[in-house]
């Protein structure tokens, strides 16, 4: 996504700025009835169930409004509000912090607000209907409202995928299919299909869709590859065809107002384990030159989608880290060969068996070092702790308090940018 924060504000040179300014073969096996996982893997199908400020530029005078034609307006002024933040400020500007999407108890959005929380994500089932899911993201923005500058809306998430991978499932949501169906309808189809699902998000206060998958299953793994290809998230395993469904489906959710995520970088597609639920996934083939890649770089080029990172292990990438600990996957091949300067979201860190032994705070702070943007925390509890270890970490730290600053110029810009829309 080669957007204005990148021509003028690369991640490490904000400070400067200031100065001026998360499948499907043949292969046998017992069918998908019960899928377990959090954020990036499908939940049971039992479990129980605003309109954005505009922001424009204007002119000295504020009886005249005038737009603004500096792409670099949003940047500035997201440097701006992050400088003037404290880092535990910052940090909840970061953390998105999972609820139940039947609604939050009212202990938790008073601990939400209180940690500075900005950005949630809508977790397990739902069988709300499309106004009274209205009325629980009304509650979350009107519970952490005081915390995001500016009037800034709040980043509300969640996984509408498809198949067994659809958080909301009440009346006005339309039954989505598998992404393995979906794939072999024409694109006029799945383009008009995808505008219904984000207007039917739009309506329902969510402006985040954790979606879609961009993962190349190997057709030798199938279903035997557990976290995408049993349960049939991806669009077919030709990279074609891959690549033009997420290309349609990033410009369908975008034309509603809906911020879409391809996932999960770079690639699930080669691995068995499933990271929600095992740990020691690790992909020994994928690289930085792989065909593979091709549907994260199309959807780089255009420009509309933020990226999540995988949480398996990468080892001709990074022998030595998991990816969303990875500084030479996510900064140096996703960020400096790719070119992506936007939003870089984790896949969740708070309840996924692979990170599992490292301590949750650190979590957060690894990532962030590594050159991401926001912690996905599902568990509300932790993304406290979260957002205490990286302000922690910055009152100590020069070089990580730069990065998380950084961070935060890049999600406050975002934030602006939508705005403008």
């Amino acid at each position: 996504m080669k957007s204005p924060l990148l021509k003028l504000v690369s991640p490490l040179l904000v400070g400067s700025l200031l100065l001026v300014a998360t499948g499907c073969g043949p292969s046998e096996g017992p069918q998908p009835t019960t899928p377990t996982g959090t954020s990036g893997a499908p939940q049971s199908p039992t479990d129980p169930t605003s309109a954005e400020p505009s922001m424009s530029a204007t002119s000295p005078e504020p009886t005249a409004p005038v737009p603004s034609t500096d792409p670099s307006t949003e940047a500035q002024r997201a440097a701006r509000l992050a400088a003037q933040m404290s880092s535990r400020e910052q940090a909840g500007q970061l953390v998105m912090a999972g609820v139940e999407a039947t609604g939050a108890t009212e202990a938790t959005l008073k601990s939400l607000t209180k940690a500075g929380v900005s950005n949630v994500f809508l977790r397990g089932r739902s069988k709300l209907s499309v106004k009274q899911t209205a009325a629980v993201t009304g509650q979350l923005r009107s519970a952490l409202s005081a915390n995001s500058p500016e009037g800034l809306d709040a980043w509300v998430a969640t996984d509408q995928e498809g198949g067994y991978v659809r958080v909301l499932q009440g009346s006005g949501f339309s039954d989505l299919p598998t992404a393995v169906t979906q794939a072999k309808w024409s694109t006029q189809r799945l383009d008009s299909t995808w505008r219904s699902v984000a207007k039917e998000l739009q309506q329902a206060g969510v402006n985040v869709n954790l979606a879609p998958v961009a993962d190349v299953v190997d057709p030798a793994l199938g279903r035997a590859n557990a976290p995408i290809g049993y349960f049939s998230r991806n669009f077919g395993s030709s990279l074609e065809t891959v690549t033009e469904s997420i290309r349609t489906v990033n410009q369908a959710l975008s034309a509603q107002g809906v911020q879409p995520v391809v996932k999960h970088f770079p690639g699930l597609g080669n691995v068995r384990g499933n990271t929600d639920t095992t740990a020691s996934v690790t992909d020994t083939s994928t690289s930085g030159d792989s065909e593979s890649l091709r549907p994260f770089v199309q959807a780089i080029e255009q420009g509309q989608a933020w990226v999540m990172v995988a949480n398996a292990r990468y080892t001709r990438i990074d022998k030595k880290n998991d990816a969303p600990f990875s500084r030479a996957l996510i900064q140096g091949l996703l960020r400096e060969k790719l070119g992506y300067d936007g939003v870089v979201i984790s896949d969740d860190l708070c309840e996924a068996k692979q990170v599992a032994s490292v301590p949750v705070g650190e979590r957060a702070v690894r990532f962030i070092d590594a050159g991401g943007t926001l912690p996905l925390c599902v568990d509300a509890d932790k993304s406290r702790t979260m957002i205490n270890a990286l302000a922690k970490q910055a009152d100590t730290d020069e070089q990580f308090a730069q990065r998380l600053e950084d961070a935060v110029t890049v999600a406050l810009t975002a934030k602006l940018e939508k705005g403008k829309e």
